[in-house]
Formats: C-alpha cells, sequence, structure tokens
C-alpha cells in the first residue's frame, strides 16, 4: 500500500509562511500603535495640566506670552501624536485583512489536503477489499469439486 502524498504540498508550505509572516507583522503593528497611543496620551496629560494651571489675572506680559507659548507646543505635540494614531490604526487595519486572507488561503489548501485524503483512503478501502475479493475467489476455484457449488 502506497503512502498518500498530497501534490500541493510546497504551496501549502508556502501558504504557511505567509500567515506567519502576515502575523508577525500584525503583531509589530499592533505594538507601534500601542506605542503611539500611550505617546499621545502622555502628550494630551501634559497639555492638560499645563493648561489647567495657566496664570489666571493680571500679571506678567512674558509670562503670558510664554506661558501661551507652550501651551501651542503641546497642542501641536498632541495633534501630531493623535495623527500618528490614526496611520498606526490604517496599518494595523491593513495587516489584520492581510493575516485574514492569509488564514484563508491555508485554510482552503487544507480543506483541498483533506478532501484529497479522504478520497485516497476510499479508493485504498476499495482496492484492498478488491484484492480480497481476488483471493477469495481464487480460493474458491481450487477446491475440489464435490458435487454441487452454490451460484
Amino acid at each position: 500500500m502506497k503512502r498518500y502524498h498530497f501534490s500541493l504540498e510546497p504551496v501549502l508550505r508556502a501558504r504557511r509562511a505567509q500567515e506567519e509572516a502576515a502575523r508577525q507583522s500584525l503583531a509589530a503593528a499592533n505594538h507601534h500603535l500601542r506605542r503611539a497611543q500611550s505617546r499621545r496620551d502622555a502628550a494630551l496629560d501634559a497639555y492638560r495640566i499645563v493648561t489647567s494651571s495657566a496664570l489666571r489675572g493680571p500679571g506678567d506680559r512674558d509670562a503670558f506670552f510664554d506661558e501661551r507659548s507652550r501651551q501651542l507646543r503641546l497642542a501641536e505635540a498632541v495633534e501630531e501624536a493623535s495623527k500618528l494614531v490614526v496611520q498606526c490604526e490604517e496599518e494595523t487595519e491593513s495587516c489584520y485583512s492581510a493575516w485574514v486572507l492569509a488564514g484563508q488561503r491555508v485554510a482552503s489548501l487544507e480543506r483541498l489536503d483533506e478532501r484529497r485524503r479522504s478520497e485516497w483512503s476510499y479508493s485504498e478501502a476499495r482496492a484492498e477489499a478488491a484484492s480480497v475479493d481476488d483471493i477469495v475467489n481464487a480460493r474458491w476455484d481450487r477446491q475440489p469439486s464435490s458435487g454441487v457449488r452454490p451460484k
């Protein structure tokens, strides 16, 4: 009895490697997204602290402009960090889509392999049954004839 061999095994191995690469890309994209979100949150916290402790009432003109300049820089940092988060979210979504597609490709080849293996098992069982039938028939034909044989 010969062993089963899936003719698309090299393709399946390549697809599994592609799926693993897509999974690693997704993990890296998620890591970058978390880092960008934490940077944005830190920038936002710094901005809130500065704006809540802003100078109130009459004060020095130079101190007012310095404080205002600091608030604007922090607001720009929050805006840049927010843009980076959006970019990282888009990249993560793209990586997720690629990973799902790679998984679907692997799954379809695995289903094909399963189906082919089942067909192979069925044909091997039929061949074995035919072989057994041939052996039984050959033994029957070799028996000495004692009269009437059942038909």
